[in-house]
């Protein structure tokens, strides 16, 4: 049995076309039946993730509590894996955001570290801004800063954190991989994410000819400009 490639980051990422492109290479992505839609490759655990990735981001789980989310998402995930001879995963934005849990799970996984420009989730993305996880990063004071401005911290802190972790703890089983950087130039980042999963480099072209280049790159410059200007000094940090 080996371990699981999970695939996570800020939704509205981009991540559904890494799940294709290993999907395509041979990794068992999840069985369609039990996804959510025909072409999304995210398991039936949006309730576990309802219920259990916001007491986790905010450190309110006791041990009962913590022993609970354990046992619910290893038996979901036997149901959605019930066997695992061959390299397997799924993709799901919020991975990110439980990364350490998923770790203390499977502790060889290999995790897809998706980044898009925050600017571009920030802004011009109704459903992104909405985040119901924004305010658990943020201090007192920041809580009442404007959507946007709390998207764009979220963003940065959820991600950094991330990357942090995975670079400190994953070492070699972590790959960071820029959303925009596969959009323009397909085949060097392709190539990395097929190295990285120990996947072999027959099935390139056809990978690489899935990746298209968005519209929706550098979106937030079309906002307003007082808007414009308060992200990117928001976001700047990061």
């Amino acid at each position: 049995m080996t371990a699981p490639i999970l695939i996570g980051g800020n939704g509205h990422s981009g991540t559904r076309i890494f799940a294709q492109i290993l999907e395509h290479n041979g990794v068992f992505m999840g069985i369609p039946r039990v996804t959510r839609s025909h072409y999304s490759h995210d398991l039936y655990m949006f309730d576990l993730l309802d219920r259990w990735v916001g007491p986790y981001l905010a450190g309110s789980l006791d041990e009962n509590a913590r022993r609970q989310m354990d046992s619910q998402f290893r038996r979901r995930l036997r149901l959605l894996f019930p066997l695992r001879p061959r390299r397997w995963g799924w993709k799901n934005p919020r991975s990110m955001l439980l990364l350490p849990f998923y770790h203390r799970l499977f502790p060889d996984l290999r995790f897809i570290h998706v980044i898009r420009d925050g600017r571009d989730i920030t802004l011009g993305n109704e459903l992104a801004v909405n985040n119901p996880y924004a305010t658990l990063l943020l201090d007192e004071a920041e809580q009442s800063l404007r959507p946007e401005e709390r998207m764009i911290l979220f963003w940065g802190r959820s991600n950094q954190a991330a990357m942090d972790y995975g670079r400190a703890n994953l070492n070699r089983n972590y790959l960071f991989v820029r959303w925009e950087s596969l959009c323009q130039n397909p085949e060097p980042e392709v190539r990395r994410i097929l190295a990285f999963c120990n996947l072999g480099m027959t099935k390139l072209e056809s990978p690489c000819r899935m990746v298209q280049l968005p519209r929706s790159i550098g979106r937030w410059k079309q906002a307003e400009p007082d808007l414009r200007t308060r992200i990117v000094s928001a976001g700047s940090p990061y």
